[in-house]
């Protein structure tokens, strides 16, 4: 836990603007619902939201095999996922119709994980329907602020919204991580793209600085767009107000960017 937030307090990793919204998703959802949200059912939520983040983590780690746990660490997946469950079984009864959201989402998630690491290639379609869908499990902390006040009607709202910007971030965490992710031979919807418009590995990175960031920006934009219109259906300001602050902070950093892409561009047409 500690070598993840890089020696900084545990907390900054979750609340790190970059991250995915784990733990502001539900709140949001549940002050759309009420005026003052529980703090102690929110406390909850943040304390099973963490386990199994945790426990998603540690079996990314073991099966990327680029800087695997442990031994030793391996066995605490048992406590985080004990942990994640239980802290559900304070609010809902065996049985109840919280726990079918509860397998959907978790296992949902586990299920994409299993499928994305065994492509290939990674076209359009797939990029939709299985990388994008390796945060579904985010969808479990929702079902269970609807489920607790009745409001079952905001699940597919909620759901639609959280596989929308699960699209968003993993393409950020793509462009952003590409030569991490060809050093170690990982298969991405960005790499794809790169592969099909190059005639060597070796071209790879000409191609992210000709072309590949600014078409990864343009998909992203895109997404952006669409998240915004979902975002504003849900009625929640805050998610709003979120969405236009990523937005920001990905524009500032992509004109900081531009001088050094436009000379890159120039040296490697130079050396073709």
């Amino acid at each position: 836990m500690t070598s993840l937030s890089g020696g900084a307090p545990l907390a900054h990793y979750f609340t790190n603007p970059r991250a995915f919204p784990l733990l502001l998703l539900p709140w949001w959802l549940e002050a759309s619902i009420r005026a003052s949200p529980s703090r102690d059912f929110q406390q909850d939520l943040v304390y099973s939201t963490v386990n199994g983040y945790y426990a998603v983590r540690l079996i990314d780690d073991l099966m990327d095999g680029d800087a695997p746990p442990p031994r030793e660490v391996i066995p605490a997946l048992q406590f985080f996922h004990t942990e994640f469950a239980r802290s559900y079984a304070r609010y809902f009864r065996f049985g109840h119709p919280f726990w079918e959201a509860f397998i959907a989402g978790w296992l949902g998630g586990a299920e994409a994980a299993s499928r994305d690491v065994r492509f290939e290639t990674i076209d359009a379609e797939r990029f939709v329907q299985v990388s994008a869908k390796k945060t579904v499990a985010a969808r479990v902390p929702l079902a269970a602020v609807c489920h607790r006040y009745g409001r079952t009607d905001l699940l597919e709202p909620w759901y639609g919204f959280v596989d929308l910007f699960g699209g968003w971030h993993q393409m950020l965490n793509d462009i952003v991580g590409w030569n991490r992710d060809l050093e170690a031979g990982r298969t991405t919807y960005f790499l794809s793209r790169a592969r099909a418009s190059t005639h060597s590995a070796d071209s790879i990175a000409e191609w992210v600085v000709a072309d590949g960031l600014a078409w990864g920006r343009a998909q992203l934009d895109a997404s952006m767009d669409s998240l915004k219109i979902a975002a504003a259906r849900l009625q929640c300001p805050p998610l709003v107000a979120y969405l236009d602050e990523r937005q920001r902070a990905i524009e500032l950093e992509w004109q900081r960017l531009v001088p050094s892409l436009a000379a890159l561009s120039r040296l490697a047409a130079v050396m073709r």
